[in-house]
């Protein structure tokens, strides 16, 4: 690492320049849904207004923005493994916490929410075709694939009282964990099952079937489980996720090492810090996104007929990256003011990033959920002014338009779970294909052989749309991604211990290194280690809480935890108790708690849907099984004050919450 490597004030002085051509060079048209809007709002469902149309809600939810998880054609013959069940059924679906859709004419294979098909008939599909020779040389890139769009992350229902309100752009509860682990089990024993595969080809192939074809798709299904296995292998971790939680900012860092032909070096790469799905109501009006403020939003500008921010487009981008977009980095000696191959569909990204500016955040539903003591609210909102309303700011739910300062929360001082902005802080990677090229194209350092994955990350990010965009040019792309510091530059951790009653000496080696480093130390807006605060408009409809979703209802957010991530050499912590945050908890249901305001925390055993299906759950635990806090399940911090207040005070901030 050389001195120019000393990032900290270094992005203030990038400017922005080819705006003019930009928007003199790109018009273009409106995306149009092929199919008619389905009836979303019917059969005991019901719709809040959040400022969508049912034309809008059908865009959301089936429109490919180029994730490519599997061939269509094998994810409808896909079977579980140990059964010859459907792998997208509804019943497996469910179970892993997505929802479950109708046969439309916008759905017509009756995919779940948020699960889209993408085709690309032309010679630009064949990406990745050194990962994939089989499935390149047989045209399978050309047909039909299936992948996700967000909104199979951020839909949302909530049951109460044989209701169900949808509730758009808030975090589903699905276990992607499991999603991406049952997959690669079933792919797996189709490989290895002669009768599962049998079906399977016949499925695949039909009239095609043949000694040659079967031989074929054989080798591309080999292909599949290895690139799979690689991504799972790059990401694992033993920290289970559960219901509503992914460690997305992990996963996509490993999945852009892998794709620039390098691998992950030692250090804290398992992608083990878990976070809550956030809502995404407002995302256009922040100036920073995601929990630790990485992304920014930075620039509107004309793009395809309709200003689009080109921070948000690059965010999305590197979000598409990593839920399985393909994108082919191009060889070191090519050039990358061109751009890099990619399945994205960027005029799609802008036209469903301009939806998603529209959406208004959900207002508690009188009329379907209990009552609002607005007597009790009133006095809460005086709490919220004294306690709260220094870091959250006032919003109405049909707000869109005021600008938001999102307040930074440096780690150092906030005291909840630091593994996500540390892991994101520290992440190292080979650069492979990377070597030598600029962040942004044609600004910044030069990667180094060994390197930050997050610059690989934006160097991917912003080549893809580039590629994407032909109009587009790399000299526009300011510092989207605040990219902080050198992790080398530390001042002494002596006197102190970190991760207090962890048994773990490499998670205590990498908090230490983590929260003495420079950028730890550094005002909340100028670093990477920080958490946001933002709005809390409709913040009852989020559950669970905190950032890694390590606190079940804003009543229990309200209680103090005994949990510290760094304390003076010698000081010992309490035990939680009675009056502290729940220590272990089960998420995966969507009953509804009108009262602490989330959903219910009682075991699968306990819970019956509506229907009588049981519902699967799982035990969120702070604390493992030796007594030992597991990191990345963190649930202290946010405790501003509010662990001194009265039970009855608690209610009434709870309340006035409901009313935003």
């Amino acid at each position: 690492m050389t001195g120019s490597r000393q990032w900290i004030n270094n992005w203030r002085g990038l400017t922005i320049f080819a705006v003019a051509f930009l928007a003199s060079g790109l018009g273009g048209g409106k995306i149009e849904m092929a199919a008619q809007a389905q009836e979303t709002c019917a059969a005991g469902l019901v719709c809040l207004d959040q400022g969508w149309s049912e034309r809008d809600r059908t865009k959301w939810y089936r429109t490919s923005q180029g994730s490519r998880l599997l061939p269509l054609s094998w994810a409808l013959a896909l079977e579980e493994a140990g059964r010859e069940s459907p792998f997208f059924a509804d019943e497996n679906m469910r179970a892993l916490g997505y929802l479950p859709a109708q046969a439309s004419a916008a759905n017509p294979h009756g995919l779940p929410i948020g699960f889209v098909v993408d085709e690309e008939n032309s010679n630009r599909a064949d990406i990745m075709c050194e990962t994939f020779p089989e499935t390149c040389n047989g045209f399978l890139m050309r047909k039909p694939w299936l992948g996700m769009t967000c909104s199979a992350c951020h839909t949302n229902d909530i049951e109460y009282d044989g209701s169900r309100i949808r509730i758009e752009g808030a975090p589903t509860l699905a276990d992607f964990q499991s999603f991406l682990e049952r997959i690669l089990a079933a792919l797996e024993s189709t490989a290895a099952d002669e009768a599962k595969f049998d079906r399977f080809a016949r499925s695949v192939l039909g009239a095609e079937l043949s000694v040659p074809s079967r031989v074929a798709l054989r080798a591309q299904l080999v292909e599949q489980i290895a690139w799979q296995t690689r991504l799972i292998d790059a990401n694992h971790t033993d920290l289970r996720y559960g219901y509503g939680r992914l460690d997305a900012q992990g996963h996509i860092l490993n999945k852009v090492a892998a794709v620039g032909g390098g691998a992950p070096m030692s250090g804290p790469l398992a992608s083990d810090a878990p976070a809550s799905y956030p809502h995404i109501w407002n995302t256009a009006q922040q100036d920073k996104i995601q929990w630790n403020g990485i992304a920014r939003n930075i620039l509107n500008i004309p793009l395809f007929g309709k200003n689009t921010d080109i921070g948000a487009l690059v965010r999305n981008t590197s979000e598409v990256i990593g839920v399985f977009a393909h994108i082919e980095i191009s060889p070191r000696w090519m050039t990358t003011l061109l751009g890099y191959k990619s399945s994205l569909r960027v005029e799609r990204m802008v036209d469903l990033e301009q939806q998603l500016a529209r959406l208004q955040s959900p207002r508690w539903p009188e009329d379907v959920l209990p009552p609002i003591d607005w007597d009790s609210a009133e006095r809460g909102r005086a709490l919220f002014e004294t306690q709260c309303a220094r870091c959250h700011a006032d919003l109405a739910s049909d707000d869109l338009t005021t600008p938001i300062k999102v307040p930074m929360q440096p780690i150092r001082e906030g005291g909840t779970d630091i593994f996500l902005a540390c892991n994101t802080f520290l992440h190292w990677s080979n650069a492979g294909k990377f070597e030598g090229r600029r962040p942004f194209v044609v600004k910044g350092d030069r990667i180094d052989s060994e390197d930050f994955t997050r610059d690989m990350l934006t160097n991917a990010a912003v080549g893809a749309v580039i590629g994407r965009s032909d109009e587009l040019v790399g000299s526009l792309f300011d510092d989207i991604f605040r990219r902080g510091g050198s992790p080398e530059s530390r001042e002494s951790g002596a006197g102190f211990d970190y991760l207090p009653g962890v048994t773990d000496p490499v998670k205590k080696e990498i908090a230490q290194a983590c929260l003495t480093s420079q950028d730890a130390g550094l005002p909340g807006d100028e670093s990477i280690l920080a958490y946001k605060a933002r709005p809390l408009n409709g913040i009852w409809a989020t559950a669970p809480y905190l950032h890694n979703g390590s606190v079940p209802t804003l009543y229990d957010l309200l209680l103090p935890s005994p949990l510290r991530v760094v304390v003076p050499a010698g000081e010992t912590l309490a035990a939680p108790g009675p009056g502290n945050r729940p220590a272990s908890f089960h998420v995966g249901s969507r009953v509804f708690d009108p009262t602490k305001v989330g959903f219910s925390t009682q075991p699968a055993e306990l819970l019956v849907r509506s229907d009588g299906e049981v519902v699967e759950t799982f035990e969120f635990k702070v604390y493992g099984g030796d007594g030992s806090p597991v990191p990345g399940n963190y649930n202290s911090g946010h405790d501003y004050g509010t662990d001194a207040l009265s039970e009855q005070q608690r209610w009434e901030l709870v309340e006035y919450l409901k009313t935003l």
